[in-house]
Parts: structure tokens; sequence; C-alpha cells
């Protein structure tokens, strides 16, 4: 289910806290496949992208699999929004680094085990943004996350 912002009935992530236009959204739009922006991805800093790696292959490969998919299929139990309010402080201060403070929610893909991939979820684009190796973006005391 997507979350809906309390002023507008769009999905929660499509409004900014300081643009809060009413963004018109069709339930095909949100039910679409999921496409993914490359360009948003954080360079440095604690969750950096592993940009060149064979980390970074393996989630495209992960990334090619979504692919496929609904973003209805897609959210649940693993792949979640997560709220602003809930992120690490070393998170929250990342995002004040790279201007992206703004924001209400970021959307995290698990991968297995620790690892999860962060972006900024977008209507249907994911705007991808952090690799987070050891689950620091948003700690879990879950066991094995």
């Amino acid at each position: 289910m997507i979350k809906k912002s309390k002023t507008h009935n769009v999905p929660h992530s499509a409004v900014s806290r300081t643009d809060q236009r009413n963004v018109r959204i069709t339930p095909a739009q949100i039910d679409s496949k999921p496409s993914w922006r490359f360009s948003t991805v954080d360079k440095s800093g604690p969750f950096a992208w592993p940009i060149g790696s064979q980390e970074e292959l393996e989630i495209v490969g992960k990334l090619h699999h979504f692919d496929s998919m609904q973003w209805s299929d897609i959210e649940g139990t693993d792949h979640h929004s997560i709220d602003v309010s809930k992120l690490s402080k070393e998170a929250k201060k990342r995002l004040q680094q790279i201007n992206q403070d703004d924001i209400d929610e970021v959307f995290s893909f698990h991968l297995q085990g620790k690892p999860r991939i962060i972006c900024i979820r977008d209507r249907h684009i994911a705007k991808l943004l952090w690799f987070d190796r050891e689950h620091k973006v948003c700690p879990s005391n879950k066991k094995n996350t």
C-alpha cells in the first residue's frame, strides 16, 4: 500500500515539505513498474554507492529482477518506505549534507542479509541514493538484519 500525504491524494514521497504542489497520479502510474535513476547516487559519505565494483554489478542484477515487477508487488515487509524521523542520526546528517533533507521518507530495498539499497521514491521512479552494507541507515533489532 502506498502511503498518502495527509494534504494531498498522492504518494507521500511525491510531495516534499518545501514544494506542496498537488501532483496528479493515475492508478496506472502508481502500480507501474519501477524506473531507476542512477544520477542521484551519493558517491561519498558513509553509505556511498559502490561505483565500478563487483557489488554494483550484483545490485544492478537485483534491480533488473525488480524491473519485471509492479510497485504493488515489490512493497511489503522486505521492501518498504521509511519515515525520515526513523533514520539514524548519521543518515539524517548525510541527507542534510547532500541537500536531500526536504523529503519525508526514503524507500528501502532489502537485498539479502544486512545490505539495503536506499532510494527516494518519486511516483514510479526510484532515485537511487545509498548502498547500506551494514543496515545502518535505519538499524533494526531483528535478528539477521
